[in-house]
C-alpha cells in the first residue's frame, strides 16, 4: 500500500506533467498559428474563427503597453499558486485541476511574454465581442472556475483560506 508521502510525489508529478502538456500544446496551437494564419479563417461559420493578433497587455488587453508589469504580475500568480499546491497538498480533485490549468495557461503566456514581449492569441468569437485569446487563456479561465468550486465546495482551497 502507497504511504501518504508518495501519494504526494505523484500528486506533484501529476500537477507538473499536466501543467507542462498545457504549456507545450498552448506553444504548439501558437506557433501554428504564427506559421498558417496569414489571413482569418473560418473555423466554425458563425461560431469561431481564426485570427492572429498578439497583445502585451493582460486579459481582454487591459494594461496594453506594460508587458513589464504584466510579466511580474504572472509569475508572481505562478509562484503563489505552486506554494500553495505545495503547502495544502489538495485532495479535491476540483483543486487540483484548477492549480494545474492555472499553472499550464499561466506558463504558455508568461513564456510568450518573457521571449515575445507579447502574447500571440488566435481565437476568436464570431457571435458576439470578444478579445481574441488562446488556448492559455482556455486554460487559466477554466483553472480559475476549477480553483473556486475547489474553494465552494469545501475543498483543500476553502481549507487554506478559513483555517
Amino acid at each position: 500500500m502507497k504511504n501518504r508521502r508518495q501519494d504526494n510525489r505523484a500528486a506533484r508529478w501529476r500537477l507538473f506533467l499536466i501543467s507542462g502538456g498545457i504549456a507545450v500544446l498552448d506553444r504548439l496551437t501558437k506557433t501554428w498559428a504564427e506559421l498558417r494564419l496569414a489571413r482569418p479563417r473560418t473555423l466554425i461559420q458563425g461560431f469561431v474563427n481564426l485570427r492572429l493578433t498578439t497583445n502585451t497587455g493582460g486579459a481582454f488587453s487591459l494594461m496594453s503597453g506594460h508587458g513589464w508589469l504584466m510579466t511580474f504580475v504572472t509569475a508572481a500568480i505562478l509562484i503563489a499558486v505552486s506554494l500553495w499546491y505545495l503547502h495544502t497538498k489538495p485532495e479535491d480533485a476540483w483543486s487540483r485541476a484548477g492549480a494545474a490549468l492555472t499553472l499550464g495557461g499561466g506558463l504558455g503566456n508568461l513564456y510568450d511574454r518573457v521571449v515575445y514581449g507579447e502574447v500571440t492569441d488566435f481565437i476568436e468569437l464570431a457571435f458576439m465581442r470578444f478579445p481574441v485569446f488562446n488556448v492559455a487563456d482556455i486554460a487559466v479561465v477554466a483553472g480559475v472556475i476549477c480553483l473556486a468550486i475547489g474553494i465552494l465546495r469545501g475543498g483543500s482551497g476553502h481549507a487554506a483560506l478559513h483555517g
